[in-house]
Parts: structure tokens; sequence; C-alpha cells
């Protein structure tokens, strides 16, 4: 097995099998052990006054004070043999000046700093924004319209009218993104919205009664008009920003004709394995990027491939 892209490890046991065990829940929640990991408004609570940046965890018994009525914990699972939980304060209007935060750290975007945390807290910080959010975007049911409530430790949310009763749980996004080479060449893309120096692979979402490799097919082809073959699958990462889990693959091209019909690219072209190499090395040596792009592309470069 490879190993993990960034935000793929974050040293928890999920305990998935206890939390349907509302008591045991609440026993663990009452633990003044237990640690809080607090999101604001998608943001993560960092100490940046350090050397490197640290992520800022809070006691229950802190944490207790930054809760409302409308507020609750989401079990993350145990780390060191010690629940952890997420709790979204985006209710508090000024969090630097809460008695609780004040002087602490700041909210930050951890696709920022992610670099310069350990990979085990850039992943516990991205998995806590991640389902904090999908709380915050699905507090009704999708199919009735009623108010939904959290169970399952905040893993699900049930749909309060006894009539619809459904159950909806955190959605995941799949996304492809693929390394397409002919020989000693790949081809990236730029977006509209990137600077004129700024390439990566080409990406794109899984649709409805897709499989993933047809849809790398099509993304391909639908970005910049090149049929592909020989697909390999060389591994994910977690995206929660919001809900991406992106899958990467390396394939080959059967042209080498560009023709870009997709409305989010400026321009794609070829690049040679000379123009990427001493980047792969650099990359290879200190990863100076979260992203899997980067990786499928010093792996590629350096000939380290499935």
């Amino acid at each position: 097995m490879k190993s993990p892209n960034f935000y793929g490890e974050t040293g928890l046991n999920r305990m998935a099998e206890r939390r349907s065990d509302s008591t045991w829940l609440q026993t663990l929640a009452a633990n003044q052990d237990a640690i809080i990991v607090p999101i604001w408004r998608t943001r993560n609570l960092i100490a940046q006054n350090t050397e490197t940046p640290e992520a800022i965890h809070l006691s229950v018994g802190t944490a207790r004070d930054l809760l409302d009525e409308n507020t609750h914990l989401i079990f993350l699972g145990y780390r060191n043999d010690v629940p952890h939980f997420a709790v979204d304060i985006s209710h508090i209007d000024e969090p630097h000046e809460h008695p609780v935060l004040k002087e602490t750290g700041e909210f930050t975007d951890i696709r920022d700093i992610s670099l310069n945390l350990p990979r085990e807290d850039g992943g516990l910080l991205a998995y806590s924004r991640a389902i904090a959010q999908w709380h915050k975007t699905h507090r009704f049911c999708g199919r009735c319209g009623h108010p939904s409530e959290p169970k399952d430790g905040g893993h699900m949310r049930l749909c309060t009218n006894p009539n619809c009763n459904t159950q909806h749980f955190p959605r995941t996004d799949m996304a492809v993104i693929m390394l397409v080479s002919s020989g000693d060449k790949i081809i990236l893309g730029r977006k509209k919205e990137w600077p004129e120096d700024r390439f990566s692979i080409l990406a794109g979402f899984v649709e409805p009664g897709e499989t993933i490799e047809g849809a790398v097919a099509r993304e391909v082809m639908e970005e910049v008009g090149i049929p592909i073959t020989n697909i390999r699958y060389h591994s994910s990462q977690p995206w929660p920003f919001p809900s991406n889990l992106m899958l990467g693959f390396f394939a080959e091209a059967e042209s080498e004709t560009i023709n870009i019909t997709d409305d989010e690219l400026a321009e794609a072209r070829w690049f040679t394995r000379d123009e990427l190499l001493d980047e792969a090395k650099a990359y290879a040596e200190k990863p100076h990027s979260v992203s899997i792009a980067r990786r499928l592309i010093a792996e590629w470069a350096l000939g380290i491939e499935p």
C-alpha cells in the first residue's frame, strides 16, 4: 500500500461500531480529559505565535462555555486513548474576543498551513472541518423539509418528522484526478482564474451511474478532446473542502492533438519530463504542496509509477 496523501491520516480510531450507543457517547462527553476540536466558519483554531503552527485543542470543561442550545458535540474517535470531539462555534461573531478563546490562537484556513502541521493533525482538522460543515448545510430533511437532528455521535442526521424518519449521512463527492502521458511528456491545463504560470493535471467529478474508470476517460475527452487508454489507479486523498474524495490515476494518451472543449480551461499543453524534473526532485526531497496532483507529477517525472 502506498503511503497516505495529505489529510489521509488522523491517528484516530473512529469507533464506528459504538456510535449508536447514546449512553456511551454521553459518558465520553462528560469525560474531563476529552478533547474538543473547535471549528469556526470552516476554519480551525491554530496557534501561530510559535516556531511552527500548532493545532489548538480544548478540554470538555472549557469548551462548554462556547456552546449554545443549538450546538452539539461530534464524536470523531479515540486518539492516544482519549476521546476527541468536534464542535462548530460559528454562532460566536467575534471568537477572538471570547474569554475562552482570547489569545489562544487564530481561526485559520488549514490549507494555508497544513504542510507545517504534523500530518495526523492536518488530517484531524480537515475531518473536523468537513463534518461540521455537513451539519451546517444539512439541517433540514432533503425529502420532506422538516428539521433534522444529529444522531450516532454526529455521523447521521434523522428527520424529526415521524411520517418521514429519513436518515441522512455525511456526503462524499467522488472526483477523479489523472496524469495523462504520451511517451516522455504529460498534458497539463490552466484554469481561467489561475495565474499564467500555474498548470496542473486534469480532474473532474464522477457522474451518477458512472464507473470511476469511465469518469477518467470522459473527463479527459471533455476537457482536452484526447482519448486515453491503460488507466491505472495510484491512490486517494480526502479533500474535505468541502466534501471531496480525490481518486488519483495515471493514463496514456492515444492522441497528442489538444482540443479544449471545457469552458473552465484557458489553455492546455504538453510538458516534457525535463521541464518538470527539477520541481519533482524538490518535491521528493521535501513536499511543498498538500495536493495529490503534485505527488502524481513528481512520481511520474521520477519514474515512480504503479
